[in-house]
């Protein structure tokens, strides 16, 4: 049983690195249409990654991403902590119909939102900004949800011994709260990263300059700029694919306990 349980976790395995293995036989691809077939030429991948790296707008849209993804993942866990953690420990008029109110714009679709966000944007002056794209995602609904629901099993009798050692509120959301609370942010920082890296229709929206262009604006041009070389496009891809991928091996422990644990060890 164990041999078999072993064999068909290897045929798994095998079957979700194929497509993985096919990125990389297709960046080695050396001519515009050539698909590679199954061959990984590691010497012409090389040429494309130099390429790619030497000339052209790749190493800027691989600096904006980081900007906007690093930007956004970290105003999410500043202020999502902030405010879950209110609505999970302090005592306030109408801290219910907030909470509710949060809860109720999961609902919306973000398309919904997408001409609201822009006039605003707008009128403020941040087209073609970073601030423009990165304020509007600052901070989210799900963020708040997630570690005001993470923060409901931090106790309370922790949270009472420091009042009455005379630490104000803001003492013990730093020094107590958010240390309990690092898998649900660590969990929070990972999700929005991704989703950061991988927008495609809000940076198209509100960034016409190519110079602020993220990867996923600036991958839907690199068609064009290298005469739609197939191999560059798909070298291009599988770097894209390379930071996310390295930040959830490294977080990946804290994403499962952020997202199956309760906020004390």
């Amino acid at each position: 049983m164990k041999a078999l349980r072993g064999t068909l976790l290897t045929l798994v395995v095998a079957v979700m690195l194929l497509p993985v293995y096919a990125m990389l036989a297709v960046s080695s691809a050396s001519d515009a249409t050539d698909l590679g077939g199954l061959s990984f030429d590691i010497a012409q991948l090389g040429e494309h990654v130099s390429r790619l790296f030497g000339n052209g707008g790749f190493p800027l849209y691989l600096r904006n991403s980081v900007i906007l993804s690093l930007g956004v993942a970290v105003l999410e866990v500043v202020f999502s902590a902030a405010a879950g953690y209110a609505l999970a420990q302090l005592r306030f008029p109408g801290r219910s119909v907030l909470f509710a109110v949060v809860v109720g714009t999961l609902s919306l679709s973000p398309i919904v939102v997408l001409v609201p966000m822009y006039v605003i944007v707008r009128e403020l002056g941040w087209i073609n900004s970073f601030q423009g794209m990165i304020v509007p995602f600052m901070v989210s609904a799900f963020g708040v949800f997630l570690v005001r629901q993470f923060a409901l099993s931090v106790p309370r009798e922790l949270l009472l011994s420091a009042r009455v050692d005379g630490a104000g509120e803001l003492r013990i959301f730093l020094r107590i709260g958010v240390p309990l609370l690092r898998p649900a942010l660590l969990t929070l920082f990972l999700l929005q990263f991704l989703a950061q890296w991988d927008n495609l229709i809000w940076p198209l929206v509100v960034a016409n300059d190519p110079g602020l262009w993220p990867l996923p604006v600036g991958l839907s041009q690199l068609q064009t700029e290298y005469d739609f070389s197939i191999g560059l496009v798909s070298t291009a891809a599988l770097i894209t694919a390379v930071p996310p991928l390295a930040l959830m091996f490294v977080l990946q422990r804290y994403y499962v306990a952020g997202l199956t644990l309760g906020g004390v060890k």
